[in-house]
């Protein structure tokens, strides 16, 4: 291709970053997503977000796009495995890679189908349910790579779709937490939500936390994990070490709750 170069620079460009999901029971980081950023030359570092977009309707960029994230977590996440036993790391796949059958080969030339479900493929919830997204779970789960749904409960789908599709994992989206803390029909939509996933053996994950008050909500309805910058934006691969050993219990103690 004539504008390979073109299309190559910033994409060598890009790097993985990490924001933990934490346990709501006990504090403890129990997964990453990661999340594609750019350096520039200069260091400055920002969201791939417009880059990607350009390349939506390129499906080779699209799979150099993919091979350059996974190769970074591979190389950023595998010495810390054989540090951390219980932690999995998610990224978003668009279908198209998946459902193709590209991403296997991916996995099997970086070594990642050795991981078993501590790697996750995100899918959104309008990407799931498409026939496209059906082939992407069916092929995904026979790579031995686990699958969440993302962004739950923007696709105004129905929750009977879902119940007809292998998951490992529902995320909640931000859309679904914040009416339910003020508005009992929320609050009861997402509690059955929850019980749906439960009932399916689906691990929760809500997004987009950013109070204590969510927090301790989310805890007291059943839901597994939170993400959200109430515990951390996503940050740089030389921090997650520090994250799963500290961890976050002191940010799930209302203040006062332990004082004589």
């Amino acid at each position: 291709m004539a504008d390979t170069p073109i299309i190559r620079a910033p994409i060598d460009r890009l790097t993985a970053w990490y924001q933990p999901i934490v346990d709501l029971n006990t504090g403890e980081v129990r997964g990453f997503e990661a999340l594609m950023r750019i350096v520039e030359p200069d260091g400055q570092v920002h969201s791939a977000g417009p880059l990607i977009e350009t390349f939506e309707d390129d499906l080779d960029a699209l799979v150099a796009v993919i091979e350059r994230l996974l190769a970074c977590i591979r190389q950023d996440v595998v010495p810390i495995f054989e540090r951390h036993g219980d932690f999995y790391v998610s990224v978003n796949i668009p279908p198209s890679i998946i459902g193709s059958g590209r991403l296997r080969p991916i996995a099997e030339s970086l070594d990642l189908v050795h991981w078993g479900r501590r790697l996750v493929v995100e899918l959104t919830e309008r990407q799931a349910l498409s026939s496209l997204g059906r082939a992407a779970v069916r092929l995904a789960r026979e790579a031995g790579i686990a699958v969440a749904v993302d962004d739950f409960g923007t696709g105004h789908s129905g929750l009977a779709q879902i119940v007809g599709l292998e998951l490992d994992i529902l995320k909640i989206d931000r859309s679904l937490i914040t009416p339910a803390l003020t508005s009992r029909s929320a609050a009861r939509l997402l509690r059955g939500i929850v019980g749906l996933a439960e009932s399916l053996r689906m691990r929760t994950v809500a997004e987009g936390v950013e109070s204590i008050e969510e927090a301790f909500y989310l805890r007291a309805v059943g839901v597994d994990y939170g993400q959200g910058y109430f515990w951390s934006k996503a940050v740089p691969a030389a921090q997650m070490s520090a994250l799963l050993e500290k961890g976050f219990a002191a940010t799930l103690e209302w203040p006062g709750m332990n004082a004589d």
